[in-house]
């Protein structure tokens, strides 16, 4: 019987040992998601601060510039993928 109660209480201290690092892990993974969602935020303000900046910095380069039309409307064209292909590389670094 000694055998049995000792295994029963090292099993246990074991089980205490797991609830402790459990509940110390939940605490962790609680944190991180908030983190993260900080982390997302703030990644959401800035892709907007950009898109605004380079709306703006487009449209100036734009009336700033003496070309034909059509040369004009390539360059916009051209512009709007640069940013397209920006925007996908940052939606690709944000799971």
């Amino acid at each position: 019987m000694p055998n049995l109660n000792d295994s029963i209480l090292a099993l246990q201290e074991k089980l205490q040992l797991l609830l402790k690092r459990y509940a110390q892990l939940e605490k962790e993974n609680q944190q991180l998601k908030t983190s993260l969602t900080q982390q997302k935020e703030a990644t959401a303000v800035v892709e907007q601060q950009l898109k605004d900046e380079k709306t703006q910095w487009t449209a100036s380069m734009v009336n700033k510039a003496q070309m034909d039309p059509a040369a004009k409307e390539k360059l916009v064209k051209k512009i709007d993928q640069y940013i397209k292909e920006i925007d996908a590389n940052i939606k690709n670094l944000n799971p």
